[in-house]
């Protein structure tokens, strides 16, 4: 799993956290056992990407998946240079439009 990846399944279980101590705020062992995965997780990424995705995630998500060429989290059209050049990892894996990282999906990057 490559560091993309493993921001999407981070911030997959930061959801289900969040949404875990909405609806039972008295089950604190299962969330304890969330966050130790995460936390083993975020080891995994390098610590660039993870600050970026830190400091983006404040805003609502910090990577979404692009689908037929647009980003996922605001729906904007990724120009297929900015496309070609995160595949050739000419540039950063960003959304143009909002600046989470996107996941090339139907590409099957993971840079």
């Amino acid at each position: 799993m490559g560091p993309l990846s493993t921001l999407l399944k981070i911030q997959d279980l930061e959801l289900v956290l969040k949404e875990s101590s909405i609806v039972h705020p008295d089950k604190e062992l299962e969330t304890d056992d969330i966050q130790a995965q995460i936390d083993k997780l975020k080891d995994q990424v390098p610590e660039r990407q993870l600050k970026h995705y830190e400091k983006v995630k404040k805003n609502g998500l910090g990577i979404a998946q692009e689908i037929q060429g647009r980003c996922k989290a605001c729906h904007m059209a990724i120009p297929i240079g900015t496309i070609t050049s995160i595949q050739s990892g000419k540039s950063e894996p960003l959304c143009p439009s909002c600046n989470i990282y996107i996941f090339l999906e139907s590409f099957g990057e993971d840079a």
